[in-house]
């Protein structure tokens, strides 16, 4: 299928900031920072770091934790007119987090009509401690264990779609960013990607994606 598809990260790509750890550093005890640091070392998978990361803060916090983020956590510079570029271009735009939909799904409301769909794992409040339920979980496509595999859910459901176009900038994008045609990145997925002489666009503001692929498609 000749049709381009956009597949997006969410945290630290689509908002300013990494919504996940802002939530952890301001809402979890201490304790979460040796979590973090096992994840960083690997100690522990990525998909477990956020399980037990978010089985520190209370499920009594969902509301606190929503509003919270409405206020303080802003979207990325252009992003409302970008997907009405790719909606005028007739462009899918899809989002895929390895964060929480408790969080994300309010941020995004107000571009809700504007994307295709978003993937993302899903939090459980019905505990004392919220927990994590990872709906998406690695394939042969991919042995990270994320918790929700991008390249899973591409390779799955987008296949057919051809130029595939991703934005991200962590850890978890550099499998799904190899797999697609197009790539805008950047912190640790650029320098990465750089590392790899993967060929990738750079970006600070979504008028800077905007900008590269109205030239390219």
């Amino acid at each position: 299928m000749n049709r381009p598809v956009v597949f997006s990260d969410f945290d630290g790509t689509i908002t300013e900031k990494d919504v996940l750890m802002s939530i952890v550093q301001h809402f979890a005890p201490p304790i979460w920072k040796d979590i973090w640091n096992k994840i960083f070392t690997r100690e522990i998978t990525i998909s477990e770091g956020v399980k037990q990361l978010f089985h520190l803060i209370p499920s009594s916090k969902k509301d606190e934790i929503v509003n919270w983020c409405l206020k303080n956590m802003k979207i990325r510079e252009g992003f409302k007119d970008f997907l009405l570029f790719l909606r005028q271009k007739d462009i899918p735009f899809i989002v895929l987090s390895g964060g929480l939909d408790f969080y994300i799904h309010p941020l995004l409301e107000p571009y809700r009509e504007l994307i295709y769909n978003i993937y993302a794992n899903k939090a459980l409040f019905d505990e004392r401690y919220i927990k994590v339920e990872f709906i998406y979980k690695c394939n042969n496509v991919c042995k990270e264990d994320c918790g929700m595999c991008k390249p899973y859910i591409i390779e799955k459901y987008y296949k057919i779609f051809k130029p595939k176009i991703y934005i991200g900038d962590g850890i978890t994008d550099l499998t799904s960013a190899s797999i697609s045609d197009i790539i805008f990145a950047r912190d640790y997925l650029a320098k990465t990607l750089q590392s790899l002489k993967i060929k990738y666009f750079e970006y600070s503001s979504f008028i800077d994606i905007y900008q590269n692929l109205n030239k390219l498609i």
